[in-house]
């Protein structure tokens, strides 16, 4: 009975995937698989990424992020959802020299098992297997005080006075507020759907900015939009795509004990309520080159429709020098769960 009624929601006029039975616009937006999020490190931090993510994942969450890569990164997560729904997500990032910055491509792919085509005379016509794609091609760098875009800075000290302060910067060592390090990043995307026999297709695009003050390099606060583009065109009608921004801010931290990351944002989507994420990360070495990781976080996004309780998510995983290993968890109440794996690479990275 649960699968006729998802299968009932997926063939509405609007004919989302599965996931969007709980989603707050599903019959505004179309491609609703573009906000399940990428990796499981996200997922048990509640999705809480947007300041956090570096990396072939930041691809999703941050395109800025990509400039956190040190040489070649790979990123596969795999997610099943309630009926038979699968959510695939396949990222590398790829430093370059010559283009100071760095490369990133991602595919992601939703997939659901078959559905039994009836018309509206209840005559079985066959069975379909719905799917929907993004591929999604980056850049992203860092900028630092050194960079020649803040050269220009001087100026600044010469001729800029802070509210209520009664001299100049006149210091060579003092640092003007808005000094620190910038990771900034774009990528392009071509999302399609498949239903049935009908294909829509469109081009979306990211982007994202990371800053890091040189007064409190731990602190990072970051910016973010997402699916900003086009709209899928089905027959006659066209939807647009699920756009949102973000604000967001995450500390790390260094107790004796491992390394904590700590993060929080406010996601605004266009077409529904804004909601909340918190998220956190604890990372404690068990032996050279191996850290236990576990991860618990929070997002409103699925609590109104779902209850209080759906938000939460819990992840552990483990990094044994280049390589890492995750999973998560997310209640979906009346739904069910959602369960996430993910493995990434670091090649010429040890720790």
């Amino acid at each position: 009975m649960r699968r006729l009624l998802i299968s009932a929601v997926l063939l509405l006029p609007a004919a989302r995937p599965a996931f969007a039975a709980f989603q707050s616009d599903a019959g505004v937006n179309g491609a609703q698989f573009l906000k399940i999020g990428a990796g499981a490190r996200s997922l048990g931090m509640g999705e809480a990424m947007t300041a956090s993510a570096e990396g072939p994942e930041a691809m999703y969450w941050n395109p800025g992020g990509l400039a956190g890569a040190r040489g070649l990164e790979l990123s596969y997560a795999r997610a099943e959802l309630p009926d038979t729904v699968h959510h695939d997500y396949a990222a590398l990032a790829l430093p370059a020299r010559w283009a100071g910055g760095v490369f990133g491509f991602a595919l992601t792919r939703l997939s659901q098992g078959a559905i039994a085509q009836v018309d509206n005379v209840g005559v079985n016509r066959g069975s379909f297997a719905p799917h929907s794609e993004a591929f999604a091609f980056g850049y992203a760098r860092s900028f630092t005080e050194e960079d020649s875009l803040t050269k220009d800075r001087g100026y600044f000290r010469d001729s800029w006075n802070l509210p209520g302060a009664a001299r100049r910067f006149e210091d060579a060592d003092e640092r003007e507020p808005w000094t620190g390090t910038f990771r900034a990043g774009a990528a392009i995307k071509l999302v399609s759907e498949t239903l049935g026999r009908r294909t829509a297709t469109t081009a979306a695009a990211d982007g994202g900015v990371i800053y890091r003050p040189s007064t409190r390099p731990a602190l990072a606060l970051a910016w973010a939009f997402r699916h900003a583009g086009g709209r899928l065109r089905y027959l006659r009608e066209a939807e647009p795509l699920p756009f949102e921004f973000s604000l967001a801010a995450a500390h790390d931290w260094e107790p004796e004990s491992g390394h904590v990351v700590t993060a929080l944002e406010a996601v605004v989507p266009i077409h529904a309520l804004p909601y909340g994420k918190l998220g956190a990360e604890w990372e404690h070495a068990v032996s050279k080159g191996a850290y236990a990781i576990g991860r618990v976080g929070y997002q409103g996004r699925s609590a109104p429709d779902l209850g209080f309780l759906s938000g939460f998510t819990v992840g552990a995983g483990c990094r044994i020098n280049s390589f890492s290993f995750d999973l998560a968890f997310q209640p979906l109440g009346a739904l069910g769960a959602a369960f996430r794996l993910g493995l990434g690479w670091k090649f010429g990275r040890k720790n």
